[in-house]
């Protein structure tokens, strides 16, 4: 019975012990890369899908034919105020929803509403747009706010891992230092903003592959443009209203959708299922227990707080994507104008010759008719 239940004789503490740390970290480095994969995935489905949407609203015969009279420009105008005003009251209940929900729930249910806000764009109508629009705007802080907590949580966790003999000549109640992780967290966030700014490639893979097929040559986008340079405000002056040469079919349209809704799926289900939990449950405060009137004063707490001017980048840099959406089709445009010199013309060869505009320096091909 002894040699059955007895301690293994080539049992090491001290190997077993360095085993159960790597794996430790092991997990944080997977935490750490479905975080930054699921972010990846959620803002290339959200900008590939606003940009899309924005140019296929902005051609004249695409909302007469599809759309009649239903008023496409002034909901989408609407749908970006709510994108972009709607985040200036998120950071006061911000700090009370991660308390709440806690880091990796709410970063979860912001993933959600951002695959809610593409599921709308099945059925474009005002009640689906905007208040989905409006409900973005509610989850941009807290999804940016949360991220940062949990790529910083993961940091720290990572220096306990790697330091774990340090703890425990310390003690479990002593503190790091202050300070200690932030190697690791500047290897962490280099990693999260190496896979985010993938995103902005991956916005492009609808165009693509979908609605670049539907898209007029410049010649004819550009041919009424007098000035490319900085007497435009917005979109180019004289930028033709009409910008797709065949209306793409119904169906083809649901087909991209359906798979943008399937990459949001995916990204809600990387952070659902790889993503392990910040803290540990006795580590987060339980607001539930909480009196209404004590959350109420909470999010006046926090604006006491200094570190809350931290969340000022992020609110900025969460109205940069609404930029590039609406003016991906005019910045390109403008790019190709400006690059186009006396003496060239643009990609298609001219058969009359080129002519320049007055006010520019720019020589342009006559569209086709």
């Amino acid at each position: 019975l002894d040699e059955l239940v007895g301690a293994y004789p080539n049992y090491n503490e001290e190997e077993e012990e360095r085993r159960y740390y790597r794996r430790k970290r092991l997990g944080v480095l997977k935490n750490v890369l479905a975080a930054s994969a699921g972010g990846m995935l959620t803002y290339g489905v959200y900008l590939g899908l606003l940009q899309m949407q924005l140019i296929l609203h902005y051609d004249e015969t695409y909302r007469e034919v599809k759309y009649g009279n239903m008023g496409l420009p002034d909901i989408d105008s609407k749908m970006l105020m709510g994108i972009n005003v709607t985040p200036i009251a998120a950071l006061l209940y911000t700090p009370v929803l991660i308390r709440f929900f806690g880091t990796k729930w709410m970063m979860f249910l912001a993933v959600g509403i951002y695959a809610l806000f593409v599921s709308t764009n099945y059925w474009e109508r005002y009640y689906t747009l905007v208040p989905s629009a409006v409900a973005l705007g509610m989850a941009i802080v807290p999804l940016w706010a949360s991220m940062g907590n949990y790529i910083t949580r993961m940091s720290q966790k990572y220096y306990e891992y790697s330091h774990y003999k340090e703890q425990d000549e310390q003690g479990p109640q002593q503190r790091p230092p202050r300070g200690s992780h932030a190697p690791y967290l500047l290897v962490f966030q280099a990693i999260f903003y190496s896979f985010f700014h993938l995103s902005f490639a991956c916005a492009q893979l609808p165009m693509v592959y979908f609605l670049n097929y539907y898209l007029y040559d410049l010649n004819h986008t550009l041919y009424n443009v007098q000035s490319c340079g900085t007497n435009s405000h917005g979109i180019l002056n004289g930028f033709n209203k009409t910008v797709l040469r065949t209306l793409p079919r119904s169906r083809n349209l649901i087909v991209v959708e359906s798979v943008l809704m399937a990459v949001a799926f995916l990204a809600m289900l990387l952070v659902l299922g790889l993503c392990g939990a910040a803290y540990r449950p006795t580590e987060e405060i339980d607001l539930r227990s909480v009196g209404w009137g004590n959350i109420f004063q909470l999010p006046f707490k926090y604006v006491r707080d200094f570190r809350l001017r931290h969340l000022v980048p992020f609110f900025i840099y969460s109205g940069f994507e609404v930029l590039f959406a609406c003016t991906g089709l005019a910045l390109h445009s403008w790019e190709s104008c400006t690059r186009t010199r006396r003496g060239r013309t643009s990609s298609l060869p001219s058969t009359t010759g080129g002519r320049r505009w007055p006010s520019s320096w720019c020589t342009w091909v006559p569209a086709c008719p």
